[in-house]
Protein backbone atom coordinates (compact mmCIF):
# COMPACT_ATOMS: atom_id res chain seq x y z
CA UNK A 1 0.00 0.00 0.00
CA UNK A 2 2.69 2.15 0.85
CA UNK A 3 4.14 1.60 -2.80
CA UNK A 4 1.21 2.58 -4.25
CA UNK A 5 1.00 6.29 -2.56
CA UNK A 6 4.12 6.72 -4.20
CA UNK A 7 3.62 5.55 -7.54
CA UNK A 8 0.20 7.07 -8.16
CA UNK A 9 1.45 10.72 -7.67
CA UNK A 10 4.28 9.47 -10.49
CA UNK A 11 1.82 7.60 -12.72
CA UNK A 12 -0.81 11.39 -12.34
CA UNK A 13 2.74 13.45 -13.70
CA UNK A 14 4.05 11.34 -16.35
CA UNK A 15 0.29 10.69 -17.83
CA UNK A 16 -0.03 14.72 -17.79
CA UNK A 17 3.33 15.92 -19.35
CA UNK A 18 2.22 12.90 -22.22
CA UNK A 19 -1.29 14.35 -22.20
CA UNK A 20 0.09 17.84 -22.58
CA UNK A 21 2.67 17.38 -25.66
CA UNK A 22 -0.47 15.62 -27.51
CA UNK A 23 -2.35 18.56 -26.83
CA UNK A 24 0.64 20.80 -28.12
CA UNK A 25 1.28 18.81 -31.28
CA UNK A 26 -2.30 18.79 -32.19
CA UNK A 27 -2.67 22.68 -31.92
CA UNK A 28 1.26 22.71 -33.91
CA UNK A 29 -0.07 20.68 -36.61
CA UNK A 30 -3.50 22.55 -36.61
CA UNK A 31 -1.24 25.71 -37.53
CA UNK A 32 0.30 24.01 -39.84
CA UNK A 33 -2.65 22.88 -41.24
CA UNK A 34 -4.63 26.65 -41.37
CA UNK A 35 -1.21 28.20 -42.51
CA UNK A 36 -1.20 25.44 -45.74
CA UNK A 37 -4.84 26.38 -46.58
CA UNK A 38 -4.65 29.62 -46.09
CA UNK A 39 -1.75 30.15 -48.14
CA UNK A 40 -3.80 27.34 -51.03
CA UNK A 41 -6.98 29.62 -50.84
CA UNK A 42 -4.71 32.70 -51.19
CA UNK A 43 -2.43 31.78 -54.46
CA UNK A 44 0.64 33.31 -52.07
CA UNK A 45 3.43 30.50 -50.74
CA UNK A 46 4.96 32.12 -47.45
CA UNK A 47 8.75 31.64 -46.95
CA UNK A 48 10.05 32.20 -42.93
CA UNK A 49 12.74 33.29 -43.14
CA UNK A 50 15.50 34.25 -39.97
CA UNK A 51 18.21 36.31 -40.07
CA UNK A 52 20.91 35.65 -37.15
CA UNK A 53 23.82 37.47 -35.77
CA UNK A 54 26.29 34.69 -37.54
CA UNK A 55 25.08 37.14 -40.73
CA UNK A 56 22.99 34.21 -42.49
CA UNK A 57 19.39 33.68 -43.80
CA UNK A 58 18.21 30.45 -41.91
CA UNK A 59 15.34 28.43 -41.56
CA UNK A 60 14.02 25.98 -39.04
CA UNK A 61 14.78 22.26 -39.52
CA UNK A 62 11.70 20.82 -41.22
CA UNK A 63 12.22 22.70 -44.61
CA UNK A 64 9.31 24.08 -46.25
CA UNK A 65 8.51 23.11 -49.80
CA UNK A 66 10.75 24.69 -52.73
CA UNK A 67 13.78 25.59 -50.34
CA UNK A 68 17.11 24.27 -50.64
CA UNK A 69 19.46 24.64 -47.40
CA UNK A 70 23.08 23.65 -46.09
CA UNK A 71 24.70 23.08 -43.43
CA UNK A 72 23.46 23.83 -39.69
CA UNK A 73 24.07 27.13 -38.24
CA UNK A 74 24.09 27.88 -34.58
CA UNK A 75 22.86 25.69 -31.88
CA UNK A 76 19.22 25.54 -32.67
CA UNK A 77 19.23 23.35 -35.44
CA UNK A 78 18.52 25.59 -37.90
CA UNK A 79 19.57 25.81 -41.38
CA UNK A 80 21.45 27.89 -44.06
CA UNK A 81 18.89 29.14 -46.48
CA UNK A 82 20.97 28.69 -49.95
CA UNK A 83 17.83 28.36 -52.73
CA UNK A 84 14.18 29.52 -53.14
CA UNK A 85 12.84 27.58 -56.11
CA UNK A 86 9.70 29.08 -58.04
CA UNK A 87 7.51 29.39 -61.25
CA UNK A 88 7.30 32.53 -63.34
CA UNK A 89 4.40 34.62 -62.26
CA UNK A 90 4.52 33.05 -58.74
CA UNK A 91 2.98 34.89 -55.71
CA UNK A 92 5.38 34.76 -52.93
CA UNK A 93 5.43 36.11 -49.54
CA UNK A 94 8.62 36.20 -47.32
CA UNK A 95 8.52 37.06 -43.75
CA UNK A 96 11.43 37.75 -42.52
CA UNK A 97 12.31 37.42 -38.86
CA UNK A 98 15.62 38.79 -36.63
CA UNK A 99 17.04 37.03 -33.72
CA UNK A 100 20.00 39.19 -32.11
CA UNK A 101 20.22 40.69 -28.77
CA UNK A 102 22.65 43.28 -30.10
CA UNK A 103 21.16 46.70 -31.18
CA UNK A 104 19.94 47.44 -34.45
CA UNK A 105 23.17 50.09 -35.40
CA UNK A 106 25.00 46.77 -34.76
CA UNK A 107 22.63 44.39 -36.44
CA UNK A 108 19.58 44.16 -38.28
CA UNK A 109 18.54 42.15 -41.68
CA UNK A 110 16.85 42.87 -44.83
CA UNK A 111 16.26 40.80 -47.74
CA UNK A 112 16.84 42.61 -51.29
CA UNK A 113 16.02 40.86 -54.34
CA UNK A 114 18.13 41.57 -57.14
CA UNK A 115 17.71 41.58 -61.25
CA UNK A 116 19.50 39.13 -63.00
CA UNK A 117 22.03 41.15 -64.34
CA UNK A 118 22.71 43.55 -61.39
CA UNK A 119 26.63 43.79 -60.50
CA UNK A 120 26.25 42.90 -56.41
CA UNK A 121 29.46 43.95 -55.89
CA UNK A 122 29.19 47.69 -57.42
CA UNK A 123 25.36 47.44 -55.70
CA UNK A 124 26.44 46.27 -52.21
CA UNK A 125 29.28 49.01 -52.58
CA UNK A 126 27.33 52.06 -53.43
CA UNK A 127 24.76 50.62 -50.11
CA UNK A 128 27.20 51.26 -47.20
CA UNK A 129 26.31 54.84 -48.02
CA UNK A 130 22.74 54.34 -48.01
CA UNK A 131 22.21 54.16 -44.16
CA UNK A 132 19.50 56.83 -44.06
CA UNK A 133 17.46 54.72 -46.82
CA UNK A 134 17.85 51.15 -45.01
CA UNK A 135 20.94 50.53 -46.77
CA UNK A 136 19.34 50.38 -50.56
CA UNK A 137 21.09 53.21 -52.41
CA UNK A 138 18.60 55.06 -53.75
CA UNK A 139 20.45 55.41 -57.84
CA UNK A 140 20.33 51.62 -57.59
CA UNK A 141 16.61 50.96 -57.36
CA UNK A 142 16.04 49.99 -60.98
CA UNK A 143 17.84 47.11 -59.75
CA UNK A 144 15.63 45.83 -57.00
CA UNK A 145 12.71 43.75 -57.82
CA UNK A 146 11.12 43.99 -54.34
CA UNK A 147 12.78 44.30 -50.56
CA UNK A 148 12.07 44.55 -47.12
CA UNK A 149 12.84 47.29 -44.49
CA UNK A 150 15.55 46.41 -41.35
CA UNK A 151 14.52 44.41 -38.84
CA UNK A 152 16.36 44.67 -35.64
CA UNK A 153 16.43 41.98 -32.91
CA UNK A 154 12.82 40.82 -32.50
CA UNK A 155 11.57 42.64 -35.47
CA UNK A 156 10.10 40.79 -38.22
CA UNK A 157 8.85 42.46 -41.66
CA UNK A 158 6.98 40.78 -44.67
CA UNK A 159 6.94 41.51 -48.38
CA UNK A 160 5.34 39.94 -51.24
CA UNK A 161 5.80 40.02 -54.67
CA UNK A 162 5.66 38.77 -57.94
CA UNK A 163 8.15 35.88 -59.17
CA UNK A 164 9.70 37.52 -62.72
CA UNK A 165 8.38 35.96 -65.57
CA UNK A 166 12.04 35.28 -66.95
CA UNK A 167 13.71 32.33 -66.52
CA UNK A 168 17.49 32.61 -64.12
CA UNK A 169 18.85 32.43 -61.08
CA UNK A 170 17.68 35.74 -59.19
CA UNK A 171 19.94 36.87 -56.25
CA UNK A 172 19.04 38.41 -53.03
CA UNK A 173 21.49 39.99 -50.36
CA UNK A 174 21.61 41.64 -46.48
CA UNK A 175 22.08 44.74 -47.82
CA UNK A 176 23.31 45.77 -43.87
CA UNK A 177 27.11 46.56 -44.31
CA UNK A 178 29.36 43.44 -44.12
CA UNK A 179 26.56 41.27 -44.18
CA UNK A 180 26.93 40.02 -47.78
CA UNK A 181 30.62 39.52 -47.44
CA UNK A 182 29.63 37.28 -44.50
CA UNK A 183 27.75 35.03 -46.60
CA UNK A 184 24.11 37.14 -46.10
CA UNK A 185 23.17 35.98 -49.45
CA UNK A 186 20.99 33.20 -51.35
CA UNK A 187 19.56 32.91 -55.14
CA UNK A 188 16.25 32.92 -56.67
CA UNK A 189 15.44 29.90 -58.76
CA UNK A 190 13.07 30.75 -61.50
CA UNK A 191 12.21 28.22 -63.33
Amino acid sequence: MRYLSYFLPLLFLFTSACGGSSDNQSQTQGNAETQTSEQQTSGIRTIEIIGVDQMKYVVRNGAQEGLTTGGEVGENGMLELEEISAKPGERIQIRLITQSQLPATAMAHNFVLLMLSTDIDAFVQASVTARDNDYLPADRENEVIAHTELAAGGESVELTFTVPDQIGDYPFICSFPGHFAAGMEGTLVVE
